[in-house]
């Protein structure tokens, strides 16, 4: 029942035994007069019962059994006791120690009355049974109940003898409130108020600070025990407070409940412990160094990344015992969870306290989420690596407001906008998650069962849905899809289509009907290019009458082309390269094939996202006239360039430009791929891995050698390069897609700013939905504009309110909004 007493005392308890005994034994002689009193009046009742109901209701006196609670009240509670002590204790000792206890209230020019000393020594033995002094506990707090209760009971005594029982009970004194319960609450107030303090404190500085907090008191300090057993406590940890605290709350109630107190008592009694406990050092065990709750939650977040500053302070290592790894790799301490879990329970008694947790939990969030972002500013790690931490972060804290925080809903909001916040600083989060997802369709998932596909998609998805720059993960992860589907890259078909749908299920089917067109695009594609190999076998197209495929040996190039919807695929404004004859033979017959078959259509040939296979002779190693061959897979820039060298062995970047026309950065990227020491069939002139100008040269590299017969060679990412060129192709074939064109997408993996193209489509959609509401309200003032337009939009992107008012003024300037004459912040339709 007890909590172990080292707090602060504040009613003393003298070691003299024989002292203790006579206070006890007045507290039972008095239980025992009580008792005889009430058996009597309830027999004087009983004989005058015909009086009760008769004369006194008549003649409006107080019944009998009020009487003879009055005259207990008058004659015995409130009777001066300081000369029948003197003639009880035969000298000045009782006398003296009951006046000590008196001049605590104040009370020094007055003799204490029988109630007074009574309400204390019951204090006392409340105060002893605290500190897990009290001997005999049960038959003392037994005794003590029985005094509370007699207490109750005078409260029916009124101080008008002549009132009768209406007036008895309008001018009843309330001595139990009076003379207990407003002493004994400000005494409980401050037992725990001294004892919090000095469990949170350092030994050092206890005494003064117990003794400043003592002065409230309702005892004196002379009635503090001096026999020196109370020692300053060391520093307490905040989980030690916390199950202190607990067990100190479970053992007030029980108290309470032995010694039945009124409700209201309770109620009051238990706000105080509550407050004095909790309340009172909330934040205190929050922000403990160490121990508290901030320092707990920082190891159960574990290294968010390397070498960022959360992964730098954190105080410790998660021990192995009582942690546990979820099917993603994710260790949670479940152990400090159920230490968290011990916090949120005792501050869950006091509301307001709960605050300090809730801030505690966003802030720690915000603290390892921008060091992720860091992380990324300085390009510790890859965009993949960010959205990993953040997953891992997710798992944990989720885990912390699951369990810890028995899944509080106000917990779960500030989770939520503690990652929105640091995840929306920029178009980076954005960015990033689309690399992942990326990264986890192409080889992450290749082969996993349909449970393992469902897991790490719902586990995107959950980021994604704090994302406010939809829109930009939109264009970023059509881009990586468009690669995957034209490189035949995607290493499980069915988790495409399901990340797709989980898309679509958050934000609608706007949002994927250009993926789904995509899909629908590379279906009719396959299908388009059987029906076409079975016309050239059909027309027996073998030997190629076109005088353009002589440099490849009167041998048609075979071609497979993707035919890709205008408007479903990300495309770049580039114009078509200078293609080798032979390859534009095969296109121009295609496109006959095609136009032919597809009447009123158009194609626009997209050679930036081809891939080629070329077979490339090198001369015979010393010592053998065979020659060396290989199978290379290139992409369409570098199969227009190494064709060059079929017919000189050198050539310089200006040259290479003139006769391919391939874009500038693009030419340089795709030169220096193919100039890389792993795979160098080109010759660079210059040394350093930057092209220095149009004079550098590139020499065919005659010692070109690998191990195998079939090489791919790899794109490398050049600084300032404004798209991936990096792809795979299928084997004996050149490979181009046909598309039409569209604006430049700028998209750039590793960006925290937002793609033109995304500013542009912005734009439009923007001013769509203004015109869209303005059209259904005809009338309607800027404010409510704003967050009409926000409101529809929101499931792409969270417009500012200054790029609001942009487009409102380009609508007014094109005459599809005016301003209203009266009031220029209203806006008015225009038909």
């Amino acid at each position: 029942m007890r909590a172990g007493g080292d707090g602060a005392t504040a009613i003393g308890n003298r070691s003299d035994g024989s002292s203790s005994g006579r206070e006890y034994k007045l507290l039972e002689e008095l239980s025992t007069v009580w008792k005889e009193h009430r058996i009597t009046m309830v027999m004087v009742r009983d004989i005058f019962m015909y009086m009760d109901r008769t004369y006194v209701p008549q003649n409006r006196r107080r019944p009998v059994y009020d009487l003879g609670l009055y005259l207990f009240r008058r004659v015995v509670w409130e009777r001066r006791i300081d000369d029948d002590l003197e003639e009880t204790e035969g000298g000045g000792g009782g006398r003296g120690r009951l006046l000590a206890l008196e001049q605590g209230e104040g009370k020094s020019d007055e003799s204490p009355t029988l109630g007074n000393v009574t309400s204390l020594l019951l204090l006392r033995v409340v105060h002893q049974d605290r500190m897990d002094r009290l001997d005999d506990a049960p038959q003392r707090i037994a005794l003590c109940k029985s005094l509370i209760h007699m207490l109750l009971e005078l409260a029916h005594a009124s101080g008008d003898s002549r009132g009768g029982a209406a007036s008895a009970g309008a001018n009843a004194i309330p001595v139990y409130e009076r003379d207990f319960e407003e002493v004994f609450l400000g005494e409980s107030q401050d037992f725990y108020r001294m004892e919090s303090a000095s469990r949170l404190s350092q030994g050092a500085g206890l005494g003064a600070a117990v003794d400043g907090a003592a002065s409230s008191s309702v005892v004196p300090r002379d009635g503090v025990d001096n026999d020196n057993s109370f020692k300053p406590p060391a520093k307490y940890s905040a989980m030690e407070y916390v199950h202190h605290a607990q067990a100190r709350l479970v053992e007030e109630k029980t108290r309470a409940a032995l010694l039945d107190l009124p409700a209201q008592t309770r109620v009051n009694l238990m706000n105080i412990v509550e407050t004095e406990l909790i309340e009172r050092h909330a934040k205190t065990l929050v922000e403990m160094e160490g121990s508290g709750f901030a320092c707990i939650l920082k190891v159960v977040a574990g290294s968010p990344a390397v070498g960022s500053v959360a992964a730098g302070s954190r105080v410790s290592m998660i021990s192995g015992e009582g942690s546990s790894s979820d099917n993603n790799g994710v260790v949670v301490d479940h152990a400090r969870i159920a230490d968290l879990a011990a916090m949120y329970e005792l501050f869950s008694r006091v509301p307001s306290s709960v605050n300090h947790l809730r801030d505690a939990l966003s802030e720690r969030i915000r603290l390892d989420g921008r060091s992720l972002v860091r992380d990324q500013e300085t390009n510790v790690a890859p965009p993949a690596a960010f959205v990993k931490g953040v997953l891992a972060m997710r798992e944990r804290f989720h885990a912390v407001v699951t369990e810890a925080m028995k899944g509080e809903k106000k917990a779960q909001k500030r989770m939520k906008e503690a990652f929105e916040d640091f995840l929306n600083a920029d178009a980076r989060a954005a960015n990033c998650l689309a690399v992942y997802v990326d990264e986890l369709l192409r080889v992450g998932l290749r082969g996993a069962d349909e449970r393992k596909v469902s897991s790490e998609l719902d586990r995107a998805i959950v980021i994604f849905r704090f994302l406010a720059d939809k829109d930009v993960f939109e264009a970023y992860y059509k881009s990586h899809l468009a690669k995957r589907l034209l490189g035949n890259k995607s290493g499980n078909e069915d988790a495409e289509r399901a990340m797709v749908s989980l898309l679509k299920a958050e934000c609608g089917y706007q949002f994927t009907s250009k993926l789904e067109g995509m899909f629908n695009d590379i279906r009719i594609s396959k299908e388009t290019a059987e029906k076409y190999r079975s016309h050239k076998k059909k027309s027996n197209n073998e030997v190629s009458n076109d005088s353009r495929d002589a440099e490849n040996g009167d041998k048609p190039v075979d071609v497979e082309v993707s035919v890709l919807t205008t408007g479903y695929w990300p495309s770049q404004n580039v114009p078509p390269c200078i293609l080798p004859p032979p390859v534009r033979a095969a296109m121009d017959r295609f496109q006959k094939y095609y136009l032919n078959t597809y009447t009123g259509r158009k194609l626009s040939w997209q050679t930036l996202a081809g891939t080629a296979e070329i077979r490339a002779t090198f001369p015979p190693p010393k010592g053998s006239s065979k020659p060396r061959r290989h199978d290379l897979t290139v992409t369409t820039y570098q199969m227009c360039i190494l064709v060059l060298f079929n017919n000189r062995d050198t050539l310089t970047l200006k040259q290479i430009r003139e006769e391919t026309q391939i874009p500038e950065d693009e030419l340089r990227r795709h030169l220096v791929s193919l100039c890389t020491p792993k795979h160098r069939i080109l010759k660079k002139g210059s040394k350093g891995k930057a092209i220095s100008g149009d004079d550098d040269t590139f020499t065919y590299n005659s010692d070109y050698t690998s191990k195998m017969t079939k090489v791919k060679v790899p794109m490398v990412s050049m600084r300032d390069a404004t798209a991936s060129a990096k792809s795979d192709g299928a084997a004996g074939s050149s490979s181009a897609a046909a598309a039409s064109s569209s604006t430049n997408t700028g998209l750039v993996d590793g960006s925290s700013t937002v793609p033109a193209s995304v500013e542009e489509d912005r734009r439009h959609l923007l001013e769509a939905a203004i015109v869209r509401i303005m059209k259904a309200r005809k009338m309607l003032n800027h404010n409510d504009l704003v967050a009409e337009v926000t409101k529809q939009l929101a499931g792409r992107f969270i417009p500012p309110p200054q790029f609001v008012k942009k487009r409102v003024e380009s609508l007014i300037e094109r005459e599809y909004l005016e301003r209203d004459e009266a009031d220029r912040r209203v806006y008015l339709y225009m038909a």
